[in-house]
């Protein structure tokens, strides 16, 4: 009898295991990867900077995207109040020279070090024969 018992659980045992092992498993879900280059850049960033003419600051600037596909928008850059379009490309971006609030600002060479911060000096054109040059840490 103890025999019949202990073959009864085996059988058990084993179709529990083999049935169990042919359910149909859900794939494991997949990462979503974004094939838009301004994707990496997007958010809300903390700045550290040092500008030449005005010393250390910080403050928190935006970068969004733009409705044209291939430009970054970033707010409150150097304190102003209007948003600067910016190029991307890899890990990098531009920001060609353009007009805010009657200065000229440029960079040409913006770099995500990491998910978390980039690095960048840009350039603000203050008068007609003068530059501030300012260099600026952005972290999350």
């Amino acid at each position: 009898m103890r025999k019949a018992a202990e073959l009864s659980i085996a059988a058990i045992l084993f179709a529990t295991l083999f049935l169990a092992s042919c359910a149909k498993q859900d794939d494991p879900a997949a990462t979503p990867t974004s094939s838009d280059p301004r994707d990496k850049f997007l958010g809300n960033w903390h700045v550290s900077e040092n500008s030449k003419d005005n010393g250390a600051a910080t403050y928190n600037c935006t970068i969004s995207d733009s409705s044209d596909a291939t430009h970054i928008l970033i707010a409150y850059l150097w304190g102003l109040n209007k948003k600067i379009y910016g190029t991307p490309s890899g890990s990098n971006f531009t920001i060609p020279a353009q007009t805010i609030q009657g200065f000229s600002v440029s960079c040409n060479n913006g770099v995500l070090a990491s998910a978390n911060q980039i690095n960048m000096t840009y350039f603000v054109r203050t008068t007609s024969t003068h530059y501030d040059t300012v260099t600026a840490v952005l972290s999350k």
